[in-house]
């Protein structure tokens, strides 16, 4: 498996653009991202796995600056990863968010994906770089139990790494997300069979990659799954138990 990705944040940390022992993770992200617009420039290939560490780093971003100034003082459970002011690089926080519905139903998560402490200690290269690949293992293992995808087979669409950029750089995968969100809720046939991608993107006029990874954004939230039925076929955009569709509302 290409450690294209890890070598970039390694190489970031060598050329002292980052600190290795106390991230930033607007920095790191936006350096990230950075690299990929300078490959893109250059025309160099940048593979899935990297697109896909992207899009997990943009999620963090978004939930960092998205913690409250001053955090309430609740205690919290310490044995609870989900409960509030939880460590959000802990390995158990961090498989967690990307465990599939059922997993998180198990595990009585009834919660939005914030975390009230990110700011609270200084947080290394060695345990981002663990967070990233624990949420992408999470995630392989997840689509394998689902479609029965080959581990070593690439589980992920590859987009241009000027699409990813794009977005990152107009800040409005958030808004694009919800947008996606609103037209899949109210659709009938949202939990079953799901509403395909290319569906989305006739209804949207947007080119696939702009529909595709804001669904990636959604996914990770838990609010939605993404089912393929054969390799290379449509792909699903199915709502996620303990969601309420439009359909349940009027049931």
């Amino acid at each position: 498996m290409s450690e294209e990705p890890v070598e970039i944040l390694v190489q970031m940390a060598e050329r002292g653009e980052i600190d290795p022992w106390n991230i930033d993770i607007v920095e790191v992200t936006d350096r990230f991202l950075a690299e990929l617009e300078r490959r893109r420039e250059l025309d160099l290939r940048v593979s899935g796995r990297t697109l896909f560490y992207s899009s997990v780093l943009l999620r963090m971003k978004s939930e960092y600056l998205d913690v409250p100034a001053e955090p309430e003082e609740d205690e919290f459970a310490e044995d609870d990863p989900f409960a509030e002011g939880a460590d959000p690089f802990a390995e158990d926080v961090v498989t967690a968010r990307a465990l599939g519905p059922i997993e998180m139903l198990e595990r009585e998560i009834d919660r939005r994906i914030k975390r009230k402490d990110a700011r609270k200690r200084p947080v290394t290269l060695y345990e981002l770089i663990t967070q990233l690949k624990l949420a992408e293992k999470a995630e392989r293992r997840r689509q394998r139990r689902r479609k029965f995808v080959n581990p070593d087979e690439e589980a992920f669409p590859e987009p241009d790494a000027d699409d990813v950029v794009g977005i990152a750089h107009d800040e409005a995968y958030d808004a694009m997300a919800k947008q996606i969100y609103a037209l899949v809720i109210d659709h009938p046939d949202a939990r079953d069979p799901g509403v395909s991608l290319y569906e989305l993107v006739s209804a949207l006029h947007w080119p696939l990659y702009q529909v595709y990874i804001p669904c990636l954004f959604l996914m990770l939230e838990g609010l939605v799954d993404l089912e393929q039925d054969e390799f290379f076929g449509d792909l699903w955009v199915v709502i996620s138990d303990g969601c309420t569709t439009k359909s349940d509302e009027t049931a």
